[in-house]
């Protein structure tokens, strides 16, 4: 859905809402106006008036009624609630007061939030940034941010259907990648250059970086919001604080990857159905034996079956191995079953969600023709290890040329696996559909993703050919 659908379908959420004409789209200049906080403003002095119209009709009945006195209890209320009300709307009739009022804009064109003399650019919004406050009456939308705390848009108590799909209709406005922005040609890349940037194409984009350099967008304001974003990745999910951990991260998918899980649970996937069942059985066993911390007897021996089964042919030189690597025995990891186990296990012990993704995974490779390609996801690691190396040079910890230098084999490698760019793609999505255990949203934000770089005109995937040759072309 391009910019003009997703307006669209924002305009959509908010029909016949408190929030309804809080919002204006400059086509020309890409621009989204909200103006939340007026029309919030205008709905508490329209209350007010009727509230004020409401006491002068009571006045009135009380006075007609032979009531003077307590006429008067009414009467002097509401006319003052109804003066302010009619005072507030001819000062937005007669003067610039609609004109003086704060807008917060939404620019798409510069990809950037705009409060004032406040600019945050949209790399630097998270989804926790944006925050309800729900009063008895009204649901309210803030953005949140260190450098920005503004009103966004206010809903009644009962829209709160209404007011959820807004959030995430703005929210897909402000976090779809900038792909325009992310092709910008800028730089001095040479073509081989171009072609190992274009490998990484969907994990860079989707994530806010160009496409057509090594380090960050040009710009103090963009080069810092690149800085900032590459440090959080590199720290979570990656758990990278530093050279030696991104080093480690980087040997780690280029060595093994994801795509030695794949080959696991393709073999799992493979196995007759009643030796699938009963994997899954332990599995969820052991997995909720860990969740509720129940380590005593018999969760060993459990755990030693599962593993067992896990490996087939193989599971009792593996079984075997499991007291030692519990007891973290020097050498114990060592041989290959050693270390293979030691990471099956410590995914089992600290990733809650690996049990669930791994029976995902299973089903999803039920498809033969899935199962049989699971061989071709070297790219899903790979792209990653690319951008790694990005992200490292963009934080200060690698030199450009030591990027180049590595990045380089491993692009050589990934044209040697696959026939051209749709080929590598279709593998990449493949790949990342078995890790999410499912895909969910995101895996359609990639698809669509890819699909651009596919078709886009700019895009290196249609700028550089497939089989260029790889060597080195820089000085």
């Amino acid at each position: 859905m391009g910019k003009a659908g997703q307006l669209d379908a924002l305009e959509r959420a908010v029909e016949g809402t408190l929030a309804e004409g809080s919002f204006e789209f400059d086509g020309d200049a890409a621009v989204l106006r909200i103006e939340g906080s007026l029309v919030l403003t205008t709905t508490w002095f329209l209350a007010l008036g009727i509230g004020g119209v409401a006491l002068l009709l009571t006045g009135a009945v009380l006075s007609l009624s032979g009531f003077p006195a307590e006429a008067r209890w009414a009467l002097a209320p509401g006319a003052g609630l109804f003066g302010c009300a009619l005072g507030f709307v001819l000062l937005l009739r007669f003067t610039p007061l609609f004109d003086l009022w704060s807008h917060l804009e939404l620019r798409f064109a510069e990809r950037t939030m705009v409060h004032r003399r406040t600019r945050v650019p949209f790399g630097e919004l998270r989804p926790e940034h944006l925050v309800w406050k729900n009063g008895r009456f009204f649901r309210r939308l803030y953005v949140r941010h260190p450098s920005l705390r503004k009103q966004l848009a206010g809903f009644f108590g009962s829209e709160e259907r209404q007011a959820k799909e807004f959030q995430r209709r703005l929210w897909e406005l402000i976090s779809a990648p900038d792909l325009a922005g992310a092709l910008a040609d800028g730089s001095d890349l040479t073509p081989v250059q171009h072609w190992i940037i274009a490998a990484a194409g969907p994990y860079g984009a989707i994530n806010g970086f160009r496409l057509d350099r090594l380090g960050v967008a040009p710009g103090e304001s963009a080069a810092t919001a690149d800085r900032r974003t590459a440090q959080e990745l590199l720290q979570d999910p990656w758990g990278a604080y530093d050279l030696e951990q991104l080093l480690g991260a980087v040997n780690w998918l280029v060595q093994d990857g994801h795509r030695a899980d794949f080959t696991q649970d393709a073999v799992l996937a493979a196995r007759p159905r009643a030796a699938q069942e009963e994997y899954r059985t332990l599995l969820r066993e052991v997995d909720d034996l860990i969740a509720r911390d129940m380590l005593e007897p018999p969760f060993v021996e459990r755990l030693i079956e599962l593993v067992r089964v896990r490996y087939g042919d193989e599971g009792g030189s593996y079984a075997r191995l499991v007291p030692r690597v519990l007891r973290d025995e020097p050498g114990a990891d060592v041989s290959e079953e050693g270390a293979e186990l030691a990471q099956f296990l410590h995914q089992l012990f600290n990733d809650r969600n690996h049990a669930s993704e791994e029976l995902h995974r299973m089903k999803a490779l039920a498809d033969p023709a899935l199962r049989a390609n699971v061989g071709r996801f070297l790219i899903w690691d790979y792209g990653r290890a690319l951008m790694l190396y990005r992200w490292g040079h963009m934080v200060g910890w690698l030199t450009e040329e030591y990027c180049w230098e590595r990045m380089l084999p491993l692009a050589i490698d990934i044209q040697r696996r696959y026939s051209s760019w749709g080929d590598m793609a279709t593998c990449y999505l493949q790949g990342r559909l078995l890790w999410s255990g499912g895909g969910g949203k995101a895996q359609d934000e990639y698809e669509r993703l890819v699909e651009d770089l596919a078709t886009e005109p700019r895009s290196p995937w249609n700028l550089v050919p497939w089989d260029l040759d790889l060597t080195r072309d820089w000085a």
